[in-house]
Order: structure tokens, then sequence, then C-alpha cells
């Protein structure tokens, strides 16, 4: 049979359209390689950054543990450290920002309002006990001590072997500042069911550290964080692509970039240049200004108020051991011109004269023993002294 015109038609239709679905199979073929190949090397590069160039943000005592543990750490130890670090969450609190999460373990327990529990107190619902509130931070909290050894805990034990029950409620929280501490008591007092008869606040180290991190008096820890996440807040609520900069990729690139000598931007980092005698005369003046709202406050509710500053590494003449000495160290290159701050502050907190205000800060002067577990948090001897002056204090008002 002929092949005809229409047939030679045909036959080169189908012999130029194969070629191009050819192509364009494997066109596709080699796209989908492709953007597999690309997700797969930024999924990569995202988790080096996480691991090697951003790792989460530690506890600033974090290397002291490391450091204590690996010379003498026993099981108990270990076992608190690990339960810490578990219960070491923070949740949004009205007004004062955050408290910790719940937590139930062995050592460290926190209750569903974030309050941590304090062994040998007594508060019982159905009748009035001799009550004690305590706000602070992390040392107040307890940071570096089981329940059984916080300083709130050998308070309720001093009272327990003088044969007087009490109860003792701890508030205090890590990185609260006195502010913070006095809209938390403010808070307290407009729900709790039983008022207190004293209300006891433990501060001093996160005062100058707040400032030394921000600049400023009278804000909370972190304080530019939070702000510039409020700042930015609105934008990031909008459709785009700003959720790109959150990605440890971008943070990772920019921290390049941040190295480079023609980048231009400022490093936010705390600069010992500021001035530390004016900076820390206005923390103390807002401290003062706190010691006055609250004693209106205690004259409102009939509670008695004090106020104590606790002993730190730069301040004092206690003779560090050689550990602590490398954690002092350590904290002075993480964060130059800290320790100026902090003998600054103190040193205007130890001339304020009120009878509500207990200077601590040479407190363990005569001691010669390892007893800091961090710049300021202390091992379970040292809260032990703490709270038998604590005690002093508490049970005997004009004692300084």
């Amino acid at each position: 049979m002929p092949i005809t015109e229409s047939d030679r038609a045909v036959e080169s239709s189908q012999t130029s359209t194969t070629p191009y679905k050819s192509l364009l199979k494997s066109f596709a073929v080699r796209l989908c390689v492709a953007v597999t190949l690309g997700v797969l090397l930024l999924a990569a590069l995202e988790f080096y950054s996480y691991r090697r160039y951003l790792p989460a943000d530690r506890d600033v005592m974090e290397p002291a543990v490391k450091l204590d543990l690996a010379e003498s750490g026993s099981p108990a130890e270990r076992e608190y450290w690990k339960e810490f670090e578990q219960a070491n969450k923070v949740t949004y609190h009205q007004y004062v920002l955050w408290r910790r999460a719940p937590y139930t373990g062995e050592v460290l327990a926190i209750d569903q309002d974030g309050v941590r529990r304090t062994p040998h107190t007594q508060c019982n619902k159905d009748e009035k006990t001799f009550t004690i509130w305590t706000f602070g931070d992390s040392v107040m909290w307890g940071a570096g001590s089981p329940d059984e050894e916080t300083i709130p805990a050998f308070i309720a034990r001093d009272y327990e072997k003088a044969g007087r029950p009490v109860c003792i409620v701890n508030y205090a929280e890590k990185g609260w500042a006195n502010t913070q501490e006095t809209i938390g008591l403010i808070e307290q007092l407009k729900h709790a069911a039983d008022k207190p008869d004293i209300v006891l606040f433990y501060d001093g180290g996160t005062e100058a550290f707040a400032a030394y991190q921000s600049g400023r008096a009278d804000v909370h820890s972190n304080y530019n964080s939070f702000k510039n996440f409020l700042d930015n807040w609105g934008a990031s609520q909008k459709a785009g692509f700003s959720y790109l900069r959150q990605t440890n990729t971008y943070r990772f690139l920019e921290k390049i970039a941040i190295r480079a000598p023609f980048h231009n931007q400022k490093n936010e980092a705390p600069k010992p240049t500021r001035d530390a005698d004016t900076l820390s005369a206005a923390v103390v003046e807002n401290y003062l200004q706190n010691i006055d709202i609250v004693n209106l406050l205690a004259k409102q509710h009939g509670f008695r108020a004090i106020f104590a500053w606790y002993p730190n590494m730069p301040v004092g003449h206690k003779a560090l051991t050689p550990y602590e000495q490398q954690v002092l160290n350590m904290e002075y290159q993480k964060f130059p011109g800290l320790g100026q701050m902090y003998q600054a502050t103190y040193q205007r907190g130890r001339e304020i004269n009120r009878p509500d205000f207990h200077y601590l800060g040479d407190l363990l002067d005569d001691q010669k023993d390892s007893l800091y577990v961090g710049i300021s948090h202390l091992k379970p001897e040292g809260n032990q002294i703490v709270a038998d002056r604590l005690f002093d204090i508490l049970q005997h008002p004009a004692s300084h």
C-alpha cells in the first residue's frame, strides 16, 4: 500500500512530539532531584547551625556546675542537676512575665502556680499558722540545692527546732528583680486567702546584673530581648518572609557577617565602659522606692517587711577556693565589667540605713570552704549559714 502525504505528516508529528515528552520528563526528574538535594542541604545546614554555632541558651551557672560535678559530683548531686535541667522551663505569668512550669521530681517539685515546694512547713488551710512569704531571684528559689536544702527550707527547719510551727511560701523565681517581686506581692495579696505575717525579700545580684545587662535601672532581666520581641511583634503577624530570620541558618550567616571587617552593626553585648557609679546609684534609689511602696502595703495588710541583700563572689572578702576563683574568672570572661557593677551597687547597698534593711554581702567572709556553685548561688552548706542568719533577723527585728 503506498504511503500518502497524510501518513508522512502523522509520522513526522509523532517523531517531533516524542523528543519533547522525553525532554520534559527528564527535566521533571532532574528538578525533583535538585529540589530534594536542596532541601536536604538546607536541613543539614540548619541542624549544623543549631548544634555547632547556636546552642540553646543555658543558665549562666552551667559552666560552674559542670566544673563542680567533674571535681566532686556525688550521685545525689547528679540526680539533682538532672531534675534541675528538666524543671528549668518557664511559662508566661501575668504582670511578672515568667514563672517556672509545674514539675514533680524526687528532690525538686514545683506546683501549678509555679511555686517551689518548701519542706518542714505547716500551711494548714483550716487554721491560721504564722506565715512567711519569701521573694527573690534564683538564690532564694534555691538553684543548686534540692527542696530540703533551700534557704526557705532551712528557715522552716529552724522554726521547727524552736518548737514554733510556721508556714513558708517561697515565691522567689529565677531572674526576678525587686520590682517584679513587688508586683508579685501585690498579686498575691489580692488573691491569697491567708495574708502573711512577714514578707522577706532577698535581693542584690539581679538588681546589679539586670542594670549591667540593659544599661538602665529598674528593668527586669533580658529587658532588651523582651523589648525587641514586642517591638517587632506586629510585623511578625503580617504575611511575608520575616520567619526566615528565626531560622538557625539565618542566625548562623548573620553571626558570620558580624565578624566580617566591612560589617557596621553594633555589638549588643554589655559593655564594661558603662558608668557603673551612676547606674548603681539609680539601682539603689529604685530599690529604696520599692521599700517605701512595700512598707505602705505592709501597713495596709498588717505584715512586717524585711529586706536583705545576699553575698556573692565579687563582693565581700571571702577567701575564694581555687574552684570558686575559676568560676568567677569564667563569669568575668563572659561578662566583662560585671564585677565593677556588682561592687559599685553593693557599696551603695551597704550604705542603706533602714531598720528593715539588712546588708549580708560580707556574711561569708570568715568561711574557708567552697560554698558557691555560681557567682551568687550557694551550695546547701552556704544556704544553711544564710538561713540561720535570716532566722535570727526574723526572730529579733532590731538585729543587724
